[in-house]
């Protein structure tokens, strides 16, 4: 099923950055690379929506410069607060030559699984990452239930397939593991057998219910006693290896 991303964004106005699954994948993303001591000058989002990243990212490491880029031209970034500087591009065709190489920290986070050419994201992420840089390439793997065909998802991955086509791209995989499980699988499911109550309450809700704000919270705790070795939740972080030709005299 297909997505018209900015009718996404304009429905999708109160449960992202507030979700447990997503909270929970913006702190494993934090948490791996607040351990590696990482200041990058430049980070870039790739598909970064309403900025709910990189408002996390931001807190968690020192970053000189945000920036995101996302197919929808209407994502709310006011909600993140912070002074993100914002481009509209499809990651499913090349970046323009000007942004390649530019960027200490490149993330893309639940974006590759809704784009038909997949194999053009990752030469984009490779492309726009500097020499000595990261990319934080998170996905699903598993089954696709109905809420995530309604959001827009076209496949699932295998995580070590997915990393060698991180390496065919020229990319050195630092990390890779999968999380989630049980708390992760458990919502996937709940949404699947309720959808069209998470499509009128979560999704499309102008507001979250206190009762579904009480539940989130609840949940979100819950996510913290999930496994980093099982689950449906991939996570990648891979470097672009650095050209000594290119620093040598």
């Amino acid at each position: 099923m297909s997505r018209d991303y900015n009718d996404y964004w304009a429905s999708l106005t109160a449960s992202h950055g507030a979700h447990p699954g997503n909270r929970f994948r913006y702190k494993l993303i934090a948490e791996e690379l607040s351990g590696l001591g990482l200041q990058p000058k430049v980070v870039l989002d790739c598909g970064c929506g309403d900025g709910s990243l990189l408002s996390v990212i931001a807190k968690s490491i020192p970053c000189a410069r945000l920036c995101g880029i996302d197919i929808a031209q209407n994502v709310p970034l006011q909600r993140a607060g912070l002074p993100i500087e914002f481009q509209a591009h499809d990651l499913g065709l090349p970046i323009p030559k000007d942004m390649h190489g530019a960027h200490d920290l490149v993330l893309c986070s639940e974006v590759i699984e809704h784009v038909q050419d997949d194999g053009m994201v990752l030469r984009n992420l490779a492309d726009l990452t500097a020499p000595g840089g990261m990319v934080v390439l998170t996905t699903q793997s598993g089954r696709i239930y109905k809420t995530e065909e309604f959001l827009g998802h076209i496949r699932h991955y295998n995580p070590g397939d997915l990393c060698a086509r991180v390496e065919q791209t020229g990319l050195d995989i630092y990390k890779c593991y999968v999380a989630g499980w049980p708390w992760l699988n458990a919502q996937k499911i709940a949404a699947h057998y309720f959808q069209g109550t998470v499509q009128r309450n979560i999704v499309q809700a102008e507001s979250l219910s206190l009762p579904m704000k009480a539940l989130f919270s609840v949940l979100f705790r819950l996510y913290a006693f999930s496994s980093r070795r099982r689950g449906p939740q991939i996570v990648i972080l891979a470097v672009r290896p650095v050209d000594l030709r290119q620093i040598l005299p």
